[in-house]
This record gives structure tokens, C-alpha cells and sequence, in this order.
């Protein structure tokens, strides 16, 4: 019987010769003029597979798919719930919370194009018709969005039960807008549309007739809404995940606004069809109240900077609990810094879950300590002065850098492996809980995992996966139907993969038991590990304690064979491996050939 190694790497744009390893090309023992000779790479004896698998939406979507992380994001909070009986509670605060976002989503379009109305020609004197469009083309825009989605493509999981509520609550919120024209009533109160600035020292001014500021209104009362479901979820990533969803989707629509502002004022200085004298009259807005008179300045524009600060404010909070918790934990390695810091990065990584609560009562305190800065500085300190400053030089900054992202298509060197490692991660999940949520890429690579394997039924296989590659492979293993075995009422359905005596599993730098069994354990519990073990006749699994995700596998499944690949501290050592080449580590391989031989623990 012939044997054959199978292996599938980790997320990102790998090349098909990735899996290979740093194997290098060895210079030739003969010494030669003129010319420079090497050997071949080193590769195992028997035969090879290489699997090459991406997110297929990656090229497809484009720079769309950096506009949905915080829908993929929201989709991937329902896959966190807990493997427990108050499952169903967290999904219905899940829905709920992702309803939320939808209606965020509605309002900052409905700004969004109230700002680009404003340089139309010819609303000033259709005003009817301009708060039509206002709300129609956000309402329309954002239903044909997740209809499109749901019913066009039917393969990408949505439950149409869901989209259609979705869809609906969008209708219901833009109608209710329309209807009470929230912008245009009378308010005297905080937030109304006199804004901040000018030459008062006190934090809102007085102006004749003030209306309400709905748009900043909603911000403050969606945010207190999202902190209250992420309090209901019980779940302490959850929750953080349910508010940084929130908040950026925010502080992307405020950017986006003042982008659109930036956009049509350009457009009306070049004379290219905006003018703002025949446009959408201000006292039409439906949600976004008018700009204020003179130097004052927008309350809208002052969202990012707050939405930032929340979110800086826990990543703070989030370091001084891992700091804290962490690193006495490496002081035995403090003479060598960046093995220090590696194995620092591993202990925090690895216990993210659990980490997440510590950090949760850190951003009490550090949230208490941000509030106290912020009343004393508006107390002591006029708004038309240096914290007002500095907060529109921020905002605009970035407003500059969202519209230079755009126009390169986000082709930074960082940003593109970020979302992408954010994209792939995520994407694991079919979209189920968030219609707008990024396409899900699992099944299309499991079911070719499985097709490859089932070329090979014949062979002895072992089926070497790294990184979210082992993900992958083991998910496609625990949820192979054996061929004994029959589901509820069902008869057994024959397996496509190589009989339990043939196929051996070896995971490398793998977090399914680090972050996947620790934010997904509905999923990721106990008889998952032992249903992926029983369908294989061996497995290996191989980290490394400076990998900042990998870990041994469960307690729960004995029969796992880890194996922790020491590495050499020292000054004149090679540099550290971390995450990379496994597939050319010692330990691994010579499992890999044991387990291929003749007679080395497969059936012959």
C-alpha cells in the first residue's frame, strides 16, 4: 500500500510551495568557477500533497470586505455561546444586538446622503422630494443589500427568516424617521444643534431656536443600548466584540459623513454640479442638525475622537491586565529580551478568554480615570481651545487617511495582512447571525479537503495541517460520519475519507485548544477532540512555547501524542521559529515517516 502526505497550511496569501517550509537550497560540496551549483531541496521520500486554500471572497469582494469586518465581526459573536443551557439566550441577545448595528448602519447612510444632498442642485425648493431621497436611497440601498444576498445566493447560509426581519426593521426605521422628521423638532437641551466652539468657555451655547440633534442623540442612546446587551450576554469576549462593533461602526460613519462633506464642497468650489445654495435647505435634515453658526463646530465630528478613546481606553485597560497578570510569569527569561517577549505574547494569547474578565475590570477603572480627565478639562478649559483643537486635527487626520486608504484600495504593507488575518479567522463562520457578515469560506475548503482525501482511500495518509489549516482538517474530521454509525433516525451514510486504519492527523502551531475551545466551546467541547481522534489511528500534535497561539491539546484526549519543540536560547542560536516552519521540524517529520513506513502502525 502506497502512503502519501497531505498538508494544508494556516491563513493568508501563501504560495502553493509554502508548506514546504524554509528548506533553502544547499550549496553543492564541489567548489566550481564562475558559476554557482546547488543541491535540491530537502523533501520527505514519500509522496507529497499540497494543499494551497484562501478566503475565495478575498479578490472577489476586494476593498468591500474591510467595509464588512464589523458585520463578520457581529457574526462571529453568536458562535460564541456557551455550552450550556442559556445558549438560546445568547443567540436571541446576539440577533438583537446584530439588529442594532442594521439600524446604525441606516441612520449614518441617512446622513450620509443628507450631507451630499446638501450641494444638489435643485432640492432648495423640493423639499418633500429631498427627504424621500434622504431615507429612500439609505433604506433601499441597505434591504436590496441583504435580500440580494440572502436569495440570490442561497448558498451562503443566511436564514432568510432573519434577513427578512432585518430588512424590515431597516423599512420601519427609515419610515419612523420620515414620518417625525426627529431633526426638526424643537430641543433645548444637550444634544440640540448649537454645537461647540465659538468664543463661550461653556460646553453648549445658546442660540435662538434650537433643534434636536437626533443623529447625536441616537449615538448616545444606541451605544448605552449596545452595553446593556453586551451586559445580557454574559459572555465577557462576547461583549467586548458586541461594543467595538458598535463603536466602529460609529466612528466609520462619522468619518465617512465628514468625507462626503469634504467631497461636495470640493466638487462646489471647482463649480462640477454641487452648489449648496440650490441644494437640500438645512432645515430640512431628518437626522442630522444643521452646522452650527460662525466657528462652532458639528457635534458628529466629535464622535471618532470619543469612539477612539473608548476603544484605546480598553486596549489600555486590556495591556495593563495582561502586563499584570503575565509577565512575572517570564521573569526567568528576562536576560533574553525577545524570548521573553515571545513567550510573554504565548502565556497572554493563549488564555485570551479568560484574560478578557481581568480586562473588563481594568476598563472600569481606566474608563473612571478618562471620565475624570474629560470633566475637568471641559470645567477649566474653553471649547473653542486646545482639547477642541486637537480633537478636529485627529478627526480630520483621519478622515484624510480613510480617503487616501480608499483611493489605494487599501494596499498598505500592515493593513491588508491585519484584516486579512481578522478576514480569514472570522470567516470561518457561515453567516448566520448577521446578514451583512463576510462570506464564509469553511465549507468550500472542507469539502475540498475532502475531495482530496478521497482521491487517496487506497493509501496510507497522513494529513499534516498548521495554523487554522489544522482547524480546518480537524473540523472535517470530527464531523466525518463514520461509516458504523447512524445519525438520529438517519441510515449511515458511507465516508468519502480513508478508513480510521489509514489516516493519521498532525496538527502544528494549532489554537484549537487555545482560542477556538476557549471562545467557541459550543463547538469546540470535549466530545468534538474525541470524535476527531477516533477517526484517526494516530495523532500528533507539535508547538512550541514561544508560538503565540499554539498549545497542547486537551487533557479530554489522552491519545493525542504533543510534542513541545524546544528551541535554543542563546546569542549565537539561529533566530527563533515562532509560528513558522513546523513542517520541517524534527519531531513532526520523523512521526510522519514512522507512521508511512511499512508496517508502522497502519493496517497492511
Amino acid at each position: 500500500m502506497s502512503s502519501i502526505e497531505i498538508r494544508v497550511h494556516g491563513v493568508g496569501d501563501h504560495g502553493p510551495l509554502s508548506a514546504l517550509g524554509s528548506v533553502g537550497l544547499e550549496p553543492s560540496k564541489e567548489k566550481l568557477k564562475g558559476i554557482e551549483s546547488y543541491e535540491k531541496p530537502k523533501i520527505p521520500a514519500h509522496g507529497l500533497r499540497l494543499i494551497n486554500w484562501s478566503r475565495t471572497s478575498r479578490s472577489v469582494a476586494g476593498f468591500l470586505w474591510y467595509l464588512a469586518t464589523p458585520f463578520t465581526l457581529m457574526n462571529v459573536v453568536g458562535y460564541m455561546k456557551p455550552d450550556r443551557w442559556w445558549r438560546f439566550w445568547h443567540t436571541f441577545i446576539t440577533c438583537l444586538a446584530g439588529l442594532l448595528v442594521t439600524v446604525v448602519l441606516t441612520a449614518w447612510l441617512i446622513v450620509i446622503v443628507e450631507t451630499v444632498l446638501e450641494y444638489v442642485p435643485g432640492l432648495a425648493d423640493e423639499e418633500s422630494l429631498a427627504e424621500w431621497l434622504s431615507v429612500g436611497v439609505p433604506a433601499a440601498a441597505v434591504v436590496l443589500a441583504i435580500l440580494c444576498r440572502t436569495f440570490l445566493r442561497p448558498s451562503r447560509w443566511i436564514p432568510r427568516i432573519l434577513a427578512c426581519v432585518h430588512a424590515v426593521f431597516v423599512l420601519v426605521v427609515a419610515g419612523a424617521v420620515f414620518v417625525w422628521k426627529p431633526a426638526q423638532r424643537p430641543w433645548s437641551i444637550w444634544p440640540n444643534s448649537s454645537g461647540y466652539g465659538g468664543d463661550a468657555p461653556g460646553a453648549v451655547l445658546e442660540v435662538v431656536d434650537p433643534r434636536l440633534d437626533a443623529m447625536m442623540a441616537f449615538v448616545v442612546a444606541s451605544t448605552a443600548l449596545a452595553l446593556v446587551l453586551a451586559f445580557l450576554l454574559f459572555n465577557s469576549a462576547a461583549a467586548i466584540t458586541t461594543v467595538l462593533v458598535v463603536l466602529l461602526v460609529h466612528s466609520t460613519g462619522a468619518i465617512l459623513r465628514l468625507a462626503a462633506g469634504w467631497l461636495m464642497a470640493y466638487l462646489e468650489y471647482i463649480g462640477a454640479v454641487a452648489s449648496r445654495a440650490s441644494g437640500m435647505p438645512a432645515a430640512s435634515h431628518l437626522l442630522r442638525s444643521a452646522d452650527p453658526d460662525g466657528d462652532r463646530v458639528l457635534l458628529l465630528d466629535l464622535v471618532p475622537i470619543a469612539a477612539w478613546a473608548a476603544i484605546a481606553g480598553f486596549a489600555v485597560a486590556f495591556a495593563l491586565a495582561a502586563f499584570t497578570w503575565g509577565w512575572k510569569d517570564t521573569a526567568e527569561w528576562k536576560g533574553y529580551c525577545a524570548y521573553r517577549r515571545l513567550r510573554f505574547v504565548h502565556l497572554v494569547v493563549t488564555t485570551l478568554p479568560r484574560l478578557m474578565r481581568r480586562a473588563l475590570l481594568w476598563a472600569i477603572a481606566v474608563y473612571v480615570v478618562l471620565a475624570a480627565v474629560v470633566c475637568v478639562v471641559a470645567r477649566c478649559t474653553s471649547w473653542s481651545g486646545w482639547p477642541l483643537t486637537v480633537a478636529l486635527v485627529l478627526t480630520h487626520a483621519a478622515v484624510a487617511g480613510v480617503l487616501v486608504f480608499i483611493v489605494m484600495r487599501g494596499r498598505f504593507s500592515v493593513a491588508p495582512a491585519v484584516f486579512g488575518a481578522i478576514a480569514d479567522v472570522a470567516g470561518f463562520w457561515p453567516v448566520r447571525y448577521h446578514p451583512l457578515a463576510g462570506r464564509s469560506y469553511r465549507e468550500e475548503v472542507v469539502d475540498g479537503l475532502r475531495e482530496e482525501l478521497k482521491l487517496h482511500r487506497e493509501h496510507r495518509v497522513v494529513l499534516f495541517a498548521h495554523s487554522q489549516g489544522s482547524v480546518l482538517g480537524t473540523w472535517l474530521l470530527a464531523n466525518d460520519m463514520p461509516q458504523d454509525k447512524a445519525e438520529g433516525d438517519k441510515p449511515p451514510k458511507p465516508s468519502l475519507l480513508p478508513p480510521q486504519e489509514n489516516l493519521f492527523l498532525v496538527t502544528c502551531g494549532s489554537p484549537l485548544n487555545s482560542l477556538y475551545r476557549g471562545f467557541f466551546p459550543f463547538y469546540f467541547n470535549d466530545q468534538f477532540f474525541l470524535n476527531a481522534l477516533a477517526r484517526t489511528k494516530g495523532w500528533c500534535n507539535a508547538w512550541r512555547a514561544t508560538d503565540p497561539i499554539a498549545t497542547a491539546m486537551p487533557d479530554v484526549v489522552s491519545g493525542v501524542e504533543d510534542k513541545e519543540i524546544s528551541e535554543t536560547i542563546s546569542d549565537s542560536a539561529p533566530p527563533l521559529r515562532v509560528h513558522s516552519d513546523y513542517w520541517i521540524e524534527k519531531a513532526p517529520t520523523e512521526w510522519i515517516e514512522q507512521k508511512l513506513a511499512p508496517g508502522g502502525g497502519a493496517a497492511t
